[in-house]
């Protein structure tokens, strides 16, 4: 399973069915309303980095009134330190 955070900009005024859209789609998980450059965080999950890929590119982007998203794949957790590195005493 892969995550990414989309960051969605829409074209002026923004119309509130571009979330209730966004809300209805399966690997859409969350949909957040945001101020600033971008007015929509949405977060997308998909087995693959190509579903993920197909997703944002048709999907999100195929919405009327989305004018331009941002991908930002959720790297997966790091070991910590503890579990890499082993101590002799």
């Amino acid at each position: 399973m892969i995550s990414a955070f989309v960051l969605v900009n829409c074209f002026f005024p923004f119309d509130p069915t571009i979330k209730d859209k966004l809300s209805r789609m399966p690997a859409v998980t969350n949909v957040y309303r945001t101020e600033g450059r971008y007015d929509l965080l949405v977060k997308v999950s998909a087995e693959t980095e190509d579903e993920l890929r197909n997703i944002v590119t048709r999907d999100l982007n195929g919405i009327s009134g989305v004018d331009a998203t941002l991908t930002m794949i959720i790297a997966p957790p790091r070991p910590s330190l503890a579990e890499t590195t082993s101590y002799s005493t």
